[in-house]
């Protein structure tokens, strides 16, 4: 198939997609904001996918959703409709959560558009216009004291996402069957949604700085999301800084911190399943912003588990 949607109109003006799924019922958009634009050579963009009116998007988190548009801060350059899908936004995370983990974001290399191009062909097999990515292809191009230049040396190349390929995430696809998950299995993606950490005016507390320290600590007030650098911008409450955030170093103020590689203990669950692991010891691997959640090893078996059932061990 190609790399442009193809559609046509219909009586009384709907919008249809050559391919369209026949027994779809759920809605999918998406979404686009114009970042920046170089004459003469491409335009940058930042875009998401919506089932339902829920939307998706990739940062340097994982896999983030919420139905106020957050990326785009509420108003997104344009907002496509693309067709229905057979596929809802859980199946979405549960498909390509273990392909877009937090950590693995390179604004080059696998970003919110590498996202959107893998989520759109998994709902409908389509693929992101080619223009929204053009970008992208220019700097994977470019070498890297040019890519140095012109983000003012805001550009790192993750090593994580070096050998990722969006075809390659799609081909995968192909063996996608749905799986039932529950709070305490070995998947990071609980059955129940949890609300995200992160959102357009969450109160938090910074925390695992290591060139500006003395911001660990304070509370702030998260104000939008940087579509350019995947970073969160937020409010310092006592200097009334703005200050911009990978969101690892971010938490739910009021929340308990964990630190990645620490040792907790379980307790307060209620579930049949959940109170045969209180008690139990386990080694803290990262935080899920996405459903507001730890992730902790125990017994071998990953679990995605809340802050208010964990206790921190010396």
């Amino acid at each position: 198939m190609g790399n442009a949607f193809q559609s046509c109109c219909m009586p009384g003006g709907q919008e249809t997609f050559e391919n369209q799924d026949l027994k779809g019922t759920n809605r999918v958009e998406f979404a686009v904001s114009l970042l920046f634009s170089l004459p003469g050579l491409a335009s940058a963009y930042h875009t998401s996918v919506l089932v339902n009116g829920e939307e998706f998007f990739f940062s340097d988190s994982g896999i983030f959703s919420n139905r106020a548009l957050t990326s785009h801060n509420a108003e997104p350059s344009e907002l496509v409709y693309v067709g229905l899908s057979s596929r809802t936004g859980a199946h979405l995370l549960d498909a390509l959560n273990s392909h877009f983990r937090s950590g693995s974001y390179d604004l080059i290399r696998k970003n919110c558009n590498s996202f959107s191009d893998c989520a759109l062909y998994f709902l409908l097999e389509k693929r992101l216009p080619s223009r929204y990515s053009a970008m992208e292809g220019l700097g994977q191009r470019a070498s890297f004291d040019l890519l140095q230049r012109f983000t003012k040396g805001a550009y790192v190349p993750n090593q994580v996402s070096e050998s990722f390929s969006a075809d390659e995430v799609i081909r995968a696809l192909a063996d996608w069957s749905p799986t039932a998950v529950s709070p305490t299995s070995s998947s990071s993606f609980p059955s129940v949604r949890s609300k995200p950490a992160l959102y357009i005016g969450a109160r938090i507390t910074v925390m695992g700085l290591k060139s500006a320290d003395h911001l660990n600590g304070q509370g702030a007030k998260v104000l939008r999301f940087n579509a350019v650098n995947g970073r969160w911008e937020a409010r310092i409450n006592f200097s009334g800084e703005i200050k911009a955030f990978r969101a690892e170093n971010l938490r739910p103020a009021g929340e308990l911190v964990l630190e990645e590689g620490g040792m907790c203990r379980i307790h307060g669950l209620q579930s049949e399943a959940g109170q045969a692991l209180n008690g139990r010891e386990g080694e803290v691997l990262q935080y899920l912003h996405d459903v507001s959640r730890y992730e902790v090893v125990v017994d071998g078996t990953q679990r995605a588990l809340k802050a208010e059932n964990l206790q921190a061990l010396p």
